[in-house]
């Protein structure tokens, strides 16, 4: 056995700070051993304008896979060398990452949160973070003289910031001695999924990790040294290892694009007290990205309605003042992506007391809120607000739809009541709740485990021909003869109302496809798709045609993947089976027609067949037997029937052209007529 020590270099921070020291006794590995691990793990450097000019061909040819850059350290450094060391590193190949250098900071958890918030925003305007790059790193060497509780709020903070912005998960670089030493080895950073670059240099084939290795994750990047010549650079230099092969796994994926989606709602932190600061936290945001925030505070009655927002106070922190004392406060924060902007107000502060009160502490969960229910469409779920300190006198609810791993969570509109009726929305969903408590201390937010999956309400035996809407049932109505079948989930119906589904006979539709639905009473369209269906598949040289008033005909279009968009009324996909579904939002006609014939909605034109050319009537007297030729030519840009009539003494009519090409009654000679239409 022997000692090994780890040093985190002067050099990382730009004033040059040692960041301690970790003594940890390691069993020595055969050479080969340790090699043999080495050559599974992707070799790379971390630089800074200490490192100077770096040929970075030279770097690549000597198989360094990946690089991280300093950006940027506090509010207002920036690293004079990122953009060369950046576009180099690219350049010559490597997998390329930036990195802050933190300097925490801040008297009062507000004052903390607003402190990481600015050196995270410094850090992107800087650094840029794009796709195929590494992940954000946050360099946490030196405390700031903040205790470890408020370095956790300070590190959380610039984390999320980041995530927020961005949607990436950053990375922590740290040694196990700070870690332990001033963050009292806390597993919260990695709970939250932050992925760790350990600092331990050593020549063990593996790293001390500290946070109970991690939280279980262990590590993903090691700086295993602080000085090795690396060709193409003067200085001896850090080195690092991945845990991996493939330092391209672990690259920022593309960033999605479309307006910002609310997931979290923003919060304030800090003391609503006249003088305290308080600091606004954005919540947190799906849809595009990466995102630019922008604040309004506002000024509310002590039970956080009427607002109004406060002059000049824009930034992303706020002092309560006099006029504040006895009011409420609220932060509307705004998101803007490449493609709009959305806003969302945080829950209300308590109400700010004089300066001078006595602190008070904010509300902290002990256990966690939970969901009630059960995860079907159309039952009701609850929500247990779960066990507070801080004494809380109000609680904000925000339920989520997230993916069917409790990931990607957005906020549902108007769902902010302490229950929530499952939707066909929610169908192949988990659900997710938040819960906001606020005292006088101020507010915090707590989420509760997610749902299962939400599945669909088994359907009932099917009734004929019409069937009574149940809350929380789903439904089956079935025509007499048994060729079509209607089911919907619990909401897509009013309960109450009835649902029909008859048969009828057509003029020109294929005999036996004719289905009627009608939810009588309903003038409005269905909130959710119903799914009627087809018991037979659809012949050969048909066309599937839908109508809502009984007289014109539409084509029912396709729909890939078999689901209705927003803003569809009809849609239709076949199965397995090779049978039909119609999925229709509002109550109409089916029928089949056949192909190019009459009937065929694929030539419909709802107004009316459109002339493209009309020929004058030209009539032509027949000596011989006293009769008249009528002569014209119409061009039609649609399928249509065509009839005439004359229009005799009396005001008595003939018909001369029947429908189609049939002609029509003979005219009695010796009389005089006027053709009305043609």
């Amino acid at each position: 056995m022997r000692v090994v020590g780890s040093l985190i270099g002067a050099r990382r921070g730009r004033l040059g700070l040692l960041a301690g020291l970790v003594l940890a006794f390691s069993a020595l590995l055969p050479a080969s051993s340790s090699a043999a691990t080495a050559a599974t793990r992707a070799k790379g450097l971390d630089v800074s304008n200490w490192n100077g000019t770096i040929n970075w061909s030279k770097v690549a040819a000597a198989g360094y896979r990946f690089a991280f850059g300093k950006a940027t350290e506090g509010t207002s450094y920036s690293d004079a060398t990122y953009t060369t060391n950046r576009n180099g590193s690219e350049t010559a190949g490597l997998v390329f990452g930036a990195y802050h250098f933190a300097r925490p900071a801040g008297g009062s958890d507000a004052g903390a949160t607003a402190s990481a918030i600015a050196q995270a925003n410094h850090f992107l305007a800087v650094a840029g973070p794009q796709p195929a790059e590494l992940p954000p790193v946050l360099d946490l060497e030196t405390t700031g003289k903040l205790g470890d509780a408020r370095l956790l709020v300070w590190t959380l903070a610039w984390l999320q910031q980041i995530y927020a912005r961005t949607g990436v998960v950053p990375f922590v670089y740290t040694s196990p001695n700070f870690w332990k030493a001033s963050l009292a080895n806390s597993t919260a950073v990695a709970a939250a999924g932050t992925e760790l670059w350990i600092a331990h240099w050593t020549s063990a084939s593996n790293p001390l990790v500290p946070a109970l290795n991690w939280n279980g994750e262990g590590w993903t990047f090691w700086q295993w040294t602080n000085c090795v010549s690396i060709p193409g650079i003067k200085r001896c230099s850090d080195a690092d290892r991945m845990n991996g092969t493939t330092p391209a796994a672990v690259a920022i994926q593309p960033y999605p694009a479309g307006l910002p989606l609310l997931s979290a709602p923003p919060t304030i932190v800090g003391l609503s007290e006249a003088g305290q600061l308080l600091a606004a936290v954005p919540g947190t945001w799906a849809g595009g990205k990466p995102l630019q925030f922008s604040y309004q505070w506002r000024r509310c009655d002590a039970a956080g309605a009427n607002c109004a927002a406060i002059s000049g106070a824009t930034a992303q922190s706020y002092r309560p003042v006099s006029d504040d004392v006895g009011h409420s406060l609220k932060v509307l924060t705004t998101a803007t992506s490449a493609a709009g902007s959305a806003a969302a107000s945080s829950p209300p502060t308590a109400a700010v007391s004089p300066a001078g009160t006595p602190p008070t502490a904010r509300p902290t969960d002990l256990t966690p809120p939970q969901i009630l229910g059960t995860a079907q469409a159309g039952q009701a779920l609850t929500a247990s607000a779960g066990t507070w300190t801080g004494s809380p006198k109000t609680f904000a609810y925000r339920w989520r739809r997230c993916n069917a791993v409790g990931a990607s969570c957005v906020a549902i509109p108007y769902a902010t009541q302490s229950h929530y009726t499952l939707t066909p929305d929610d169908i192949g969903w988990t659900l997710s709740l938040i819960v906001t408590a606020t005292g006088a201390g101020g507010s915090t937010s707590a989420t509760a485990a997610v749902t299962g999956v939400v599945v669909a309400a088994p359907l009932p035996p099917a009734s004929i021909e019409r069937q009574t809407v149940r809350r929380g049932i789903a439904g089956n109505v079935q025509t007499d003869d048994g060729r079509a079948s209607v089911t919907w989930q619990p909401g897509a119906v009013r309960v109450g109302r009835t649902v029909l589904l008859d048969t009828f006979t057509g003029s020109l539709s294929v005999p036996g496809s004719e289905v009627s639905l009608a939810v009588p009473g309903s003038s409005k369209s269905f909130k959710w798709p119903l799914d009627l269906v087809y018991a037979q598949p659809q012949p050969n040289r048909t066309v599937l045609g839908y109508s809502t008033d009984g007289k014109v005909y539409y084509s029912v279009p396709p729909l890939a993947p078999p689901q209705l968009p927003a803003g569809t009324a009809v849609g239709r996909f076949v199965d397995s089976s090779n049978h039909t579904h119609v999925l229709t939002r509002t109550p109409l006609q089916l029928s089949l027609f056949k192909r190019g014939a009459w009937g065929d909605p694929t030539y419909t034109s709802p107004s009316g067949p459109k002339l493209t050319t009309q020929v004058p009537l030209e009539v032509l007297p027949h000596l011989s037997d006293q009769s008249l030729l009528l002569l014209t030519r119409l061009s039609l840009a649609a399928q249509a029937r065509i009839s005439a009539t004359v229009t005799g003494p009396g005001g008595r009519t003939v018909p001369i052209l029947g429908k189609g090409s049939r002609l029509g009654a003979r005219l009695q000679a010796g009389r005089a007529y006027r053709i009305v239409r043609a």
